[in-house]
């Protein structure tokens, strides 16, 4: 008796899963509706007021996409303001099509309010990492209403700020060549921390590390030992520094590194960095790498 109601529960499924399969496709979009945001993250830079541009995958299938809602809102120290329909996007491709739109700073603050006040109307009374939230509503033809689930975040940052790619790379441990790039991954994020900080996420080929280093005024680049009260490590082995531990970077040219090479025409900046870390009872490792950043 309890094999037959085992045979039976085994049958039952495999009649009910196929459309499960195919209630899950309508509900995410694969049968029109579904919206690849292909900018996720985008920096807004102090002083440049835009246009910045925002891209999106729009799918096409059975089903049509009609259109595409925009809403933004606006956080800031926990806060965040109301959501106001920021564009919406009419849809006439019948097929799977890229589409664009455009904003400046004055688009981002128009008919928004924190704590009840407008938004202040000079990006310079901003913080580091505040930020505007744009959220995605889709409409398709059967009427239906598809709510996306990824936004795009426009943080308040400062111009070093973004995505960049790799150019060239050295990897030195114990005074012994070990990569000449093919360590290094084609991209990395620089976020910023404040004014003149930033954090690198990932070193080389170790993704789980993180490094927060400061850009001066005059283009050079340092390295703080600590960082809010905690010692700077890569590895978990303590950093080192063209500033304070040359004897154990002597492979990475600290003369010739450690600056910025701004690009005022097609902003692709570069940033020219050279540091390591120390393994005791093992030797020193030492890093040199050029990274572009990406321009949209």
């Amino acid at each position: 008796m309890k094999i037959i109601k085992i045979l039976s529960i085994l049958l039952l499924s495999f009649i009910v899963m196929p459309s499960c399969e195919e209630s899950e496709d309508v509900v995410t979009g694969v049968e029109g509706g579904l919206v690849e945001l292909l900018n996720p993250s985008i920096n807004y830079v102090v002083g440049n007021s835009g246009p910045y541009n925002c891209s999106m995958k729009v799918y096409q299938g059975k089903v049509k996409t009609t259109k595409v809602e925009i809403y933004k809102s606006f956080t800031s120290v926990g806060k965040t303001s109301e959501e106001v329909l920021f564009k919406t996007i009419d849809l006439s491709k019948p097929e799977t099509s890229i589409e664009s739109f455009s904003f400046s700073f004055n688009d981002l603050i128009a008919g928004l309010t924190l704590d009840g006040n407008p938004l202040p109307d000079k990006d310079g009374d901003y913080q580091i990492g505040d930020y505007w939230q744009f959220r995605f509503v889709s409409l398709n033809s059967l009427g239906n209403v598809v709510q996306q689930s990824k936004v795009t975040k426009v943080t308040v940052a400062t111009r070093f700020a973004g995505r960049y790619k790799f150019i060239e790379g050295l990897y030195y441990r114990i005074g012994v060549l070990s990569s000449a790039g093919d360590y290094w991954y084609d991209e990395y994020l620089f976020e910023s921390i404040d004014a003149k900080t930033y954090k690198m996420n990932g070193l080389s080929a170790w993704l789980d590390n993180e490094l927060y280093f400061q850009i001066e005024e005059d283009g050079t680049i340092t390295y703080p030992i600590e960082w809010n009260g905690v010692t700077q490590t890569l590895n978990g082995q303590p950093l080192t520094t063209c500033e304070l531990n040359l004897s154990d970077l002597t492979n990475v040219n600290c003369g010739s590194s450690n600056y910025v090479i701004k690009d005022d025409v097609n902003g692709k900046d570069r940033l020219v960095m050279s540091f390591g870390y120390y393994t005791a009872g093992s030797g020193p490792r030492e890093f040199y790498q050029v990274m572009e950043k990406i321009v949209d």
